[in-house]
């Protein structure tokens, strides 16, 4: 296809942005931990006050899926290779049953990581 609506071939640029998204994705990740350490949810109480430092292993779980999907985006990216694509994919789609799971209670905080990511791994450029 040819024209101004072409879409692009993938570029240096494109692996910049998606690596924006992920560091994007990454910070909502670290701030809900904050949030969770800091903000009062229980009347004057936080999170992890209230329920104890146990809760955040599932409220750090957006933030180390970030990290490993930039790992994985990483290597397709730089050296190819349909199998770190697939292991994002992977990670992607489990963040985002994460977020159904747990929809009553931290799901819809966690969405816009699961989408960030999502984004970014459509955007992500394979080596030619």
């Amino acid at each position: 296809m040819t024209g101004p609506n072409a879409p692009s071939p993938p570029t240096a640029d494109h692996g910049r942005r998606a690596s924006l998204l992920v560091l994007l994705g990454f910070a909502w990740g670290v701030a809900l931990i904050a949030g969770a350490l800091i903000l009062p949810v229980y009347g004057s109480a936080t999170l992890v006050a209230e329920n104890g430092s146990g809760v955040l292993i599932p409220v750090a779980i957006p933030a180390l899926v970030s990290a490993a999907v930039w790992v994985a985006l990483h290597v397709k990216c730089s050296r190819g290779g349909h199998s770190a694509e697939v292991v994002a994919w992977l990670l992607i789609t489990a963040l985002f049953l994460f977020c159904l799971v747990a929809v009553f209670s931290i799901g819809a905080l966690v969405l816009p990581v699961a989408a960030l990511l999502a984004a970014a791994a459509v955007m992500t450029p394979s080596p030619i």
